[in-house]
């Protein structure tokens, strides 16, 4: 991303519940958490930002604005930060905060979001892409796979018969990526509602609808004559955006808003 898209940074910290709730007493249930910069050469820590926690409100994800420092060292190599914890001015073992190191899988590991702005429109299918393979049929039998994984076999009985198909409208769609078998790259959200659209669109198509002048056309000559003519497809007209966290294919973490997710409306076209 260009530097000049950039608009803010944050540091990201889990702090997990403790185990032992009878070690972590705190006066009056708070306690405070500061953050520093790594102490260098003859470079003393800086403290960057405290504030006041509740240690008994766990799991919760700790934001630290650290857009100031980023974009004054974003040359740098690397940026280093320390961490403690006080209660009225007495140590604390960040441990019982639920800030220890050890037992963290990869998504409860702390973190960096870096916000920007980019006139490029990014497509969800090309993260997928770039961790499955590098072409379409690959891109397929990546998602089959997965989704066999996850898929429990449906218990077998009588078919249900068909009811005749309802007019264009938006119905429910709950995308569930965990059981898409990617709980392991995607954090936030693990499931959703998409929509999509479904019924058909016969004449007169309503106006709520909002065909077009060609699609009104095209459903009067398929009414008149429906060998000549196909039908007019129920289809999405408006959409909207929803943002992901996930780690991409280079290991980064990444907060991203993808526009055409959400179906909002349908039509016929």
């Amino acid at each position: 991303m260009e530097k000049e898209g950039l608009l803010g940074a944050e540091l990201r910290i889990l702090r997990k519940k403790h185990m032992d709730s009878r070690k972590s007493t705190f006066t009056e249930g708070m306690a405070a958490l500061r953050l520093y910069t790594c102490s260098s050469g003859k470079h003393r820590p800086v403290m960057l930002q405290t504030r006041s926690i509740d240690p008994h409100i766990a799991p919760y994800w700790e934001v630290f604005d650290i857009w100031k420092l980023f974009k004054n060292f974003r040359n740098a190599p690397q940026l280093c930060f320390e961490l403690d914890a006080v209660d009225q001015g007495r140590p604390l073992d960040l441990r019982l905060l639920g800030l220890g190191r050890t037992g963290r899988q990869n998504k409860e590991k702390a973190f960096f979001v870096v916000f920007g702005r980019t006139k490029k429109r990014g497509l969800f299918y090309n993260e997928i892409k770039a961790r499955s393979g590098h072409d379409n049929k690959t891109v397929y039998e990546y998602l089959f796979t997965q989704r066999r994984m996850r898929r429990a076999p449906l218990p077998r009985g009588k078919k249900t018969p068909k009811n005749p198909k309802q007019r264009c409208n938006r119905k429910q769609l709950h995308v569930n990526f965990k059981e898409m078998g990617w709980d392991d790259w995607i954090i936030a959200p693990l499931e959703y509602e998409a929509f999509h659209c479904d019924g058909v669109c016969d004449f007169p198509i309503r106006s709520h609808l909002e065909p077009t002048n060609h699609a009104i056309i095209q459903t009067l000559m398929n009414s008149m004559d429906p060998r000549s003519t196909p039908p007019t497809c129920c289809v999405p007209t408006r959409l909207s955006p929803i943002s992901i966290l996930y780690i991409d294919s280079a290991n980064n973490v990444v907060y991203k808003q993808y526009e055409d997710m959400v179906v909002e409306s349908c039509g016929c076209r």
